[in-house]
């Protein structure tokens, strides 16, 4: 059985982890300068549809997460496009 301190310490933990992957997801668009074959691909098929380069590397090209973690980073990533405008 876990303490309150040993649990507040592993959530913190988490925390940082998925701020740490934030930050190298984000450092990771930076250096890219051309788009993936994925994103060309879906580009080709539907040529209509606009859809932000980062919210599209959400959607299965980045390493797993948990549905809980993907549903957060998809609406921090919507929040943080239409900030923008």
């Amino acid at each position: 059985m876990k303490t309150e301190r040993q649990e507040k310490i592993l959530k913190e933990i988490q925390d940082l982890k998925r701020r740490l992957y934030r930050v190298e997801r984000k450092a990771a668009a930076l250096q890219k300068t051309e788009p993936s074959s994925a994103w060309r691909a879906f580009q080709k098929k539907y040529p209509h549809v606009r859809i932000d380069q980062q919210l599209f590397s959400l959607v299965g090209s980045d390493p797993p997460l948990s549905l809980q973690e993907e549903k957060r980073e998809i609406r921090e990533a919507i929040a943080i496009r239409f900030e923008d405008k």
